[in-house]
C-alpha cells in the first residue's frame, strides 16, 4: 500500500519559507520508518528556484560538526538513507517560482550573515536569488553559473542569456511583473516572481535542475505547479517576445484569421495591437470572466498558453526518465502536482507514472469528490496533499488540544474510496497562519502499521452497478467560459477586481476553484450522502468512453455533458441498446435526447430515484455516516465512515447502530476499526447486518 508523507518538515510556529525546506536529520528518518511510509512528496532538493549554485549546496554541501551532533545531513545523504529503507524521496521542482531574498553580508561578501530572516547583522544589505546567482555576484560564496552551463544558457533565438531572472520572468500586457504571491510570507524582504513556462531557456534550466536532483539521489521527480501558465493567465497573461512569437506561429498553424485592422500576420505584435486598442491588464484578469472572450483573439491566445502545459510536463518527464536511466541505470518515476484534477490535467496524465495534486476545500465529508478522483485516476496510483483552509487550521487546533478525531477521518476517508492523501509531516499552511501542519506522530506510527496489517481490506475494487460519467469536454468549457454562471464559482462571488487586490487574493488561494463543474460535483456528493453505491467514469481524448468501460453497470448517469463527443455518445447508445439505462442530468447533447432528462432543479428527485436502486449493500438512510464497498478475494469489505462530529466536544460520537441489507449470500462478518479497540461489534443474521458502537472508521470484512 502506498503511504506517502507530505514531507516538508517546516518548523512549528514559523512561517513556511519556500523554496528552501528545513535541513533533514536522522530522527526524521526514524519517524518515516516508524510510520511505515514509503514515499515522500514535496520533500527535498527544491531550491533551484533560488539558483542552481544554491541548490548544489543543499544537495552536497558540508554539514557543520555542531549539526552532525544532532544527526543532520545534506539532501543527498538524506535521499541515500531513505533509499536504504525502501523509501522514495521525490525531489520537488518548484516550476512557478523565481526567488529573490534579502540578505546581509560582511564587507568583502565572503560570509553570508543572514538570509530571508534579517537581523541587522550588517549594513551590507543586498539580495540572493535567481538574478545574483546567474550573474556570479558572490564568487566567494557560490560556484559560478558556468559550472552548470559551460557554454552558457541560450534563449529561443540562440542568444546567450545574462540575468536569468530578467529572462525567465513573465511580463504582463502593460509590462508588470507577475508574482506567485501565495508563496510569500507576510512582511518579509523577499519576492517570488512567476516565470513564463513558454520560454525554451527556462525549460533548459529546469532540465539541468532535474539532472542535479538525480545526481543527488532523488528517488523520483515531483513537478510542482504544472499549470503555471493558468496562474499567469489569471493574472493577465504573459506578453513576452517569445510568447508573442509562439502566438504568431499558433495562429498560422491553425489558420486563424487576424482582425481586419491587425495588419499582416508575419509582422503581427499582439501586445502592441491590444495596447493600441486601449486594453489594459485589468481587462485581462480572470475575474472579468466571460468578458475576456470579447477581446480580439484572446481566446486563441488563452488556448495557446494552455497548450504549453502539456509540452513542459512531457519534456521534463521524458528528460528525467532518460537521464535517470543513463546516470543510474534505473527507471526514474515522475509525478506532478495536477492540483484539483481540473480538466486541463487530462493531457499531462499520460506522461506521469504516479498522479499527485492538492485537494482543496477540505472539510469533514468529501466522499463525493474522492469517488470522482478515483475515477479520474483510471487505474494509476496517486499521492495527493491537502490544500490548507480554515477547516485544516481548525483540525490543527484540535490536534494541539490532544483531539485527533477529525484528523483520523481526514487521513482515512480517501483511502476508503481507493484514493490517497499523504499524511502531513510539517506541511504547508500557505502562510495563512504562522505555523506548519504537524499531526500527532504517535497516531501516525499506529496508523501506518495498521494499514499494512489490514491491507487485504483496501483492494481498490469498488462495487457498484451505477456509473456517473465525467465528460472532460464539458468540464473544460465550464471552467474556461462558463464560470460566471456556476453557482459554486469564485467568479460568482466577485464581479470585478482591480490589480491592487490580485496579489492578496492569490496569496489566499482565491483562484483555486474557478469553474468547478458544479452540476457534476453537487450530484455525486448528493449520491454519496444518500448512501448510493456508484462509480465515476472519467472520459477525455486520452481516455475514450467505450462499451467495454460501461460493462457491468445497469444504469449510467450523464450530468451536464453538453459537449459530449460523438464517440462517447455512440458508446452510451450501444450500452442502452444492450439493455442498460441512460439518464441525463442538466444539459445534454442532442445525441442523448431520447433518454430521460432531469433538469438542474430536479437533482433531489434524480437522487431519490437512484437511491431506490437495489445495490449489493443497502444502508439505512442516515447522513451520520458514509459507506464504501470493495470486492476482496473472499467476499467484500464494507467501510463505514462516521461523520457524527460533535461541535461542543470536537469529538466524533460513536454510532449506536447502523443497519445494512446485504443482497448477496454472506457467511461471516468480522470487525476492524481505527483507532483499534473502539468497541465496535457486528451481528449477521441472514442478509441483515448490524454494526453497533461504530467509531470514527470501521471496516466489516464479509465472507
Amino acid at each position: 500500500m502506498l503511504k506517502g508523507l507530505y514531507f516538508m518538515g517546516w518548523y512549528r510556529d514559523m512561517w513556511n519559507y519556500h523554496p528552501s525546506l528545513p535541513q533533514k536529520n536522522m530522527q526524521m528518518v526514524d519517524d518515516i520508518s516508524d510510520i511505515h511510509a514509503n514515499m515522500l512528496i514535496w520533500s527535498s532538493l527544491g531550491s533551484g528556484a533560488i539558483g542552481l549554485p544554491y541548490m548544489e549546496k543543499e544537495a552536497f554541501g558540508d554539514t557543520s560538526p555542531r549539526m552532525r551532533l544532532y544527526g543532520f545531513m545534506n539532501d543527498s545523504e538524506f535521499c541515500h538513507e531513505c533509499a536504504k529503507r525502501g523509501v522514495k524521496v521525490f525531489s520537488v521542482l518548484w516550476k512557478a517560482q523565481l526567488w529573490e531574498f534579502g540578505a546581509e553580508f560582511n564587507e568583502d561578501e565572503s560570509k553570508l550573515l543572514s538570509l530571508n530572516i534579517l537581523r541587522g547583522a550588517s549594513k551590507n544589505h543586498k539580495y540572493v536569488g535567481m538574478s545574483e546567482l546567474s550573474t556570479n555576484k558572490y564568487p566567494k560564496l557560490f560556484d559560478p553559473i558556468e559550472k552548470f552551463f559551460p557554454n552558457g544558457l541560450l534563449d529561443w533565438q540562440g542568444k546567450k542569456v545574462g540575468d536569468f531572472l530578467q529572462e525567465f520572468k513573465s511580463t504582463s500586457l502593460e509590462g508588470r511583473n507577475i508574482l506567485s504571491a501565495w508563496l510569500m510570507a507576510p512582511n518579509h524582504d523577499h519576492k517570488c516572481y512567476s516565470p513564463c513556462c513558454n520560454k525554451e531557456s527556462y525549460l533548459t534550466y529546469m532540465k539541468r535542475d532535474v539532472e542535479l536532483m538525480i545526481d543527488a539521489g532523488a528517488g523520483g521527480l515531483h513537478i510542482d505547479e504544472y499549470d503555471t501558465q493558468k496562474h499567469i493567465l489569471s493574472n493577465a497573461g504573459c506578453f513576452c517576445p517569445e510568447c508573442l512569437d509562439k502566438f504568431r506561429r499558433y495562429l498560422k498553424k491553425n489558420n486563424i484569421a487576424l482582425p481586419a485592422d491587425a495588419g499582416s500576420l508575419d509582422a503581427f505584435d499582439y501586445r502592441k495591437y491590444l495596447l493600441g486598442k486601449g486594453y489594459t491588464d485589468e481587462n485581462l484578469l480572470a475575474f472579468n470572466g466571460n468578458d475576456r472572450w470579447d477581446i480580439p483573439l484572446y481566446r486563441h491566445f488563452f488556448n495557446m498558453q494552455m497548450d504549453s502545459i502539456e509540452w513542459v510536463v512531457r519534456e521534463l518527464s521524458t528528460h528525467a526518465k532518460a537521464y535517470g536511466k543513463k546516470a543510474r541505470g534505473e527507471n526514474f518515476p515522475v509525478t506532478a502536482n495536477l492540483f484539483q484534477c481540473m480538466p486541463i490535467a487530462w493531457s499531462s496524465k499520460k506522461h506521469l507514472d504516479l498522479l499527485a495534486g492538492e485537494k482543496t476545500a477540505i472539510t469533514l465529508r468529501q466522499d463525493g469528490w474522492y469517488k470522482f478522483a478515483f475515477g479520474w485516476l483510471n487505474g494509476k496510483e496517486c499521492c495527493f496533499v491537502e490544500d490548507p483552509n480554515q477547516y485544516v487550521r481548525d483540525m490543527l487546533v484540535d490536534i494541539k488540544n490532544g483531539i485527533n478525531d477529525r484528523f483520523i477521518m481526514f487521513a482515512l476517508e480517501p483511502i476508503a474510496h481507493g484514493f490517497h492523501v499523504a499524511f502531513p509531516y510539517g506541511s504547508w499552511l500557505q502562510n495563512q497562519v504562522r505555523d506548519a501542519f504537524w499531526p500527532d506522530l504517535r497516531l501516525l506510527k499506529n496508523l501506518g502499521p495498521w494499514l499494512d496489517t489490514n491491507e487485504h481490506l483496501f483492494t481498490k475494487n469498488p462495487v457498484a452497478d451505477i456509473a456517473v460519467i465525467y465528460d472532460h469536454n464539458s468540464a473544460y468549457e465550464n471552467m474556461v467560459s462558463e464560470p460566471a454562471t456556476d453557482v459554486n464559482s469564485t467568479y460568482n462571488k466577485v464581479e470585478k477586481i482591480s490589480l491592487k487586490g490580485v496579489e492578496e487574493l492569490g496569496r489566499q488561494g482565491a483562484f483555486s476553484n474557478q469553474g468547478d463543474f458544479g452540476n457534476f460535483f453537487n450530484l455525486v456528493q448528493d449520491l454519496s450522502d444518500a448512501q448510493v453505491l456508484y462509480n465515476v467514469i472519467y472520459e477525455s481524448p486520452d481516455e475514450i468512453l467505450t462499451v467495454e468501460r460501461l460493462k457491468g453497470y445497469k444504469k449510467v448517469v450523464v450530468p451536464d455533458a453538453f459537449l459530449l463527443d460523438e464517440t462517447s455518445a455512440a458508446a452510451l447508445n450501444a450500452f442502452a441498446a444492450a439493455g442498460g439505462a441512460v439518464i441525463t442530468y442538466a444539459r445534454a447533447t442532442a445525441a442523448l435526447s431520447k433518454y430521460t432528462n432531469y433538469k438542474q432543479a430536479d437533482r433531489a428527485v434524480l437522487v431519490g430515484e437512484l437511491a431506490k436502486n437495489k445495490g449489493l449493500v443497502e444502508a439505512a438512510d442516515s447522513k451520520k455516516f458514509g459507506i464504501a464497498l470493495h470486492k476482496t478475494k473472499t467476499g467484500y469489505s464494507l467501510h463505514i465512515l462516521n461523520y457524527s462530529f460533535n461541535e461542543q466536544t470536537h469529538l466524533i460520537d460513536p454510532i449506536a447502530e447502523a443497519a445494512f441489507k446485504l443482497n448477496f449470500s454472506a457467511k461471516s462478518a468480522k470487525v476492524y476499526s481505527f483507532p483499534e479497540n473502539s468497541g465496535a461489534v457486528s451481528s449477521l443474521e441472514g442478509n441483515s447486518l448490524k454494526v453497533k458502537n461504530a467509531g470514527i472508521y470501521t471496516v466489516i470484512e464479509i465472507n
